[in-house]
């Protein structure tokens, strides 16, 4: 058809550099005098190629010479050398402030309250309740329920990840979790490692127990396994914490390949690996990605995960496969918590066991696939023309590099503005990463959201004193 060669022809003058990048579109009308055709036929035209991403529609202005997302650059991997240091409960707590303001969409990674199906959870805790009758007196079975155990052994078997319910204990949330996993294998002045940047609320359970932390570089693939390799033989490290599957900030997940040789390297040096999994299920695609825990052959990997992100935050319910040490885990877990609510464990053993959570993950990655885009475009009609934005393919959260910006500096001053979002600095113990912000997309964008991006781009250009303030359109 006739507009989809026209189209192919301005997509060949964009990467040509025969349209320049964020300059204006010939109207409508003066398109069609241009090219010999109707109206019609360049209305087709530039929506096939709005669909593609290649223009940007600006109301009242016109068209927008733009970049399809999977041609935007992504913010960079600092590579460095890896060294094992200590830090700090103050150091740890960087750039985030809780009490400072209220939680807003664009801080807390999470998904907004709305697209969660609240009635048909609350349908889950009443059947649950009633199913434990009299035994809703009793204290909780130290490893969790068997019943939800059993639920969650059926539902990951069907994603070809098996495993057995006495195996599996269940905890107060992923973080939790983590942190009897951390006591189970180390000692306080241990040495962990970690993926570079690192969630900020990891790095603050490593400072508060004490242990010492050896950042290793990410890199497209994952993370370099072959600095984490060289701390294995040198015996500087007591154990690995990792995120697999996107990666909270950046929303990077490691490869198969890599997986399966972060299990090999735990097996081989017979050093613990932490694997914080909480994003496993948030996959934007069809097929949810293998954790390494799936090629652990001996048991040295830790499997952490969590109904947190994907169901619901206020039921603290997560759960571990200690491998080898769930005896040492198991011992812990009881000392400090004695179980975990068996109300909740039953509401969520109902909610798994009835299909109403395979079902509601479809629905909410769908969802977030679709906010990631719509966040994306928005941010590229805000941001500096040099800006980098991450293209996670799971997960919740944007990772942002604006060169030339002081994020420490914006983030006090969104503090002071009841802006609530995240800064580089927060996600790292090195001096790295001060011209990046991490933002949650977990919240549709509506107008509301879209005024806070405003707000937040703002910002980024009052701290962005050393770039040219230039709109990609």
């Amino acid at each position: 058809m006739r507009y989809k060669a026209i189209a192919e022809q301005i997509i060949e003058d964009i990467r040509m550099g025969k349209l320049a990048h964020g300059s204006r579109m010939p109207s409508l009308r003066k398109m069609s005098d241009l090219q010999g055709v109707s109206l019609t036929t360049t209305l087709n035209c530039y929506h096939m190629l709005e669909e593609l991403g290649w223009i940007l529609a600006k109301p009242q202005s016109g068209f927008y010479v733009s970049k399809p997302l999977a041609e935007l650059a992504t913010p960079e991997l600092p590579q460095f050398k890896s060294q094992l240091r200590e830090i700090s409960p103050q150091e740890s707590a960087i750039t985030y402030r809780p009490g400072a303001y209220d939680p807003g969409p664009l801080g807390i990674s999470q998904i907004a309250p709305e697209l969660m199906p609240t009635e048909t959870l609350q349908r889950s805790l009443k059947r649950g309740l009633k199913r434990l009758n009299l035994t809703i007196h009793a204290y909780p079975d130290r490893q969790g329920l068997h019943s939800l155990r059993y639920a969650l052994e059926q539902h990951f078997s069907g994603y070809g990840f098996p495993f057995q319910a006495k195996e599996l204990v269940i905890t107060n949330g992923c973080i939790d979790a983590v942190r009897i996993g951390l006591e189970a294998i180390s000692q306080p002045g241990d040495g962990i490692a970690i993926s570079s940047p690192c969630f900020s609320g990891l790095l603050e359970l490593l400072a508060g127990l004490g242990r010492k932390v050896v950042e290793i570089p990410c890199t497209e693939e994952g993370i370099d396994l072959e600095q984490f390799e060289a701390h294995l033989k040198q015996g500087s490290i007591k154990a690995g914490l990792f995120s697999t599957s996107h990666m909270n900030p950046q929303g990077i997940s490691m490869s198969p390949r890599q997986k399966q040789a972060l299990a090999e390297l735990a097996n081989q040096y017979q050093v613990p690996v932490i694997e914080d999994d909480i994003y496993m299920e948030l996959g934007h695609g069809k097929v949810m990605p293998l954790p390494a825990k799936y090629w652990d052959k001996g048991g040295y990997v830790l499997w952490c995960a969590s109904v947190s992100k994907t169901l619901t935050a206020g039921f603290r319910l997560g759960w571990c496969l200690p491998g080898r040490f769930l005896p040492a885990y198991l011992r812990l877990h009881g000392i400090s918590h004695f179980g975990v609510s068996t109300p909740v464990q039953s509401a969520i053993a109902d909610f798994i066991s009835t299909g109403q959570y395979h079902s509601h993950l479809n629905k909410v990655r769908s969802q977030l696939r679709q906010n990631i885009r719509d966040y994306t475009q928005q941010l590229v009609k805000l941001l500096p023309s040099n800006s980098r934005i991450s293209q996670p393919e799971g997960g919740m959260v944007i990772w942002l590099q604006i060169p030339g910006l002081d994020s420490k500096a914006l983030w006090q001053k969104a503090c002071e503005r009841g802006l609530d979002l995240r800064a580089g600095p927060a996600f790292t113990t090195l001096s790295l990463y001060q011209d990046c912000l991490r933002i949650n997309t977990g919240w549709p964008l509506d107008d509301s959201v879209r005024q806070l991006l405003e707000k937040l781009a703002e910002l980024i250009e009052l701290y962005t004193p050393s770039i040219e303030q230039q709109r990609v359109s």
